[in-house]
């Protein structure tokens, strides 16, 4: 008998991995016990996916015990981390029960292109069939919930979001922004060449290396954006990992993030973590719906624009970095978890199509696109 049982595969290498090392380091933090189950789906069934020390650590925290898949146990709460991992299917069968449980959305369904990239409806009966437990779903954003409530009567929401955690202690202003000039701006993320612009020219101007701005990008797919067009040797390019997030992040005076349009970002961890640092943000438009007036927003052709009107009038921009450190300390600081989970325990659930983003007979169309791709054998 546990306080909390936690399912995940360990093999992710980004943001899915560290928001569950946050969520159980804040869980242990609280003096919970945390039954950690670890399991292979097809999602990421591929030699080249290891399993990411990060998550591995989690068993030595103290509070949190490694149980077999074959092991019976029960808890108060349940997460399931990752919906493409249960709608993909995992090897393990898990004799798993609790009175609360829930998915954690870390991905929307839809694709930016409106085509499904997974069914919640599936995705919850393979989930009761591969655990025994009867899952809510708890979207990680207003993106994901819109998408999610698409779906609604069929499945149930957490009537909260479930944004990812931080710890302040990690992520904190050390030097004031907006020091200059000169100007140092950048981003930092896995290298996915979908994190970034569409093209040469778009990627050069969403990180514009002019008048004596200085760029630094930590984690960069460096090759795929210069077949793209776009001129790296502009910028200082790290390994990602080749600095700590928080030093990386101090070094910046402004933080901008601008994506391609077949990407969709779920949450957008990266910046909430230049938030807590106290970086003024400057993002893609898209991101609006989830950190709304806590940061700037433009198009690619508009960065070098903005960056010149934060430089003139830095008081502005500083004291809209500081207000939006304080919300997202009070959003995502890991010393709310205690609340977060009282809530979800005495939560009723949400299975309301208020604010859903498509219409139902969409819904049903997009299903048969779905699984006529799988019957063709195209698992994206």
């Amino acid at each position: 008998m546990f306080d909390i049982l936690v399912v995940a595969d360990p093999r992710f290498s980004g943001g899915s991995t560290s928001a569950l090392v946050a969520d159980v380091t804040a869980m242990a933090e609280l003096g919970a016990s945390v039954g950690l189950v670890f399991v292979r789906s097809g999602y990421l069934d591929d030699a080249r996916d290891a399993e990411n020390p990060k998550a591995l650590a989690l068993a030595d925290l103290d509070g949190v015990t490694r149980i077999s898949p074959g092991t019976e146990a029960r808890a108060g709460l349940a997460f399931l981390h990752h919906p493409l991992v249960f709608f993909r299917g995992i090897e393990e069968r898990l004799t798993l029960s609790a009175e609360r449980s829930v998915i954690v959305t870390h991905h929307a369904p839809f694709r930016s292109d409106g085509s499904l990239e997974w069914d919640p409806v599936v995705t919850r009966r393979r989930a009761r069939l591969a655990t025994g437990l009867s899952a809510w779903f708890a979207p990680i954003s207003g993106v994901v919930r819109a998408q999610l409530a698409s779906f609604a009567p069929l499945i149930r929401q957490s009537s909260g979001d479930w944004p990812n955690v931080f710890d302040p202690g990690d992520l904190a202003p050390t030097r004031p922004a907006l020091l200059g000039p000169p100007l140092t701006i950048g981003r930092h993320g896995r290298p996915d060449p979908l994190k970034f612009p569409a093209t040469g020219p778009e990627i050069d101007a969403s990180l514009p290396a002019e008048n004596g701005t200085r760029v630094r990008v930590l984690g960069c797919p460096t090759e795929a954006l210069i077949a793209r067009g776009a001129h790296t040797d502009r910028w200082e390019v790290l390994p990602f990992g080749a600095e700590p997030v928080a030093q990386f992040l101090n070094s910046l005076d402004v933080f901008t993030y601008h994506y391609h349009p077949n990407w969709l970002e779920a949450f957008g961890r990266t910046v909430a973590e230049a938030m807590l640092c106290e970086r003024p943000c400057l993002l893609d438009p898209r991101l609006k719906a989830t950190f709304g007036d806590m940061a700037s927003y433009c198009q690619p052709h508009e960065v070098a624009d903005a960056l010149r009107r934060m430089a003139a009038a830095p008081d502005a921009a500083l004291a809209r970095a500081a207000a939006a450190r304080d919300t997202a300390l009070r959003r995502y600081g890991a010393a709310g978890m205690a609340q977060r989970l009282e809530a979800l325990r005495r939560d009723r659930g949400d299975a309301g199509r208020a604010g859903a983003s498509t219409p139902a007979m969409r819904v049903a169309r997009k299903a048969v696109g779905l699984y006529r791709r799988r019957a063709q054998g195209d698992s994206g």
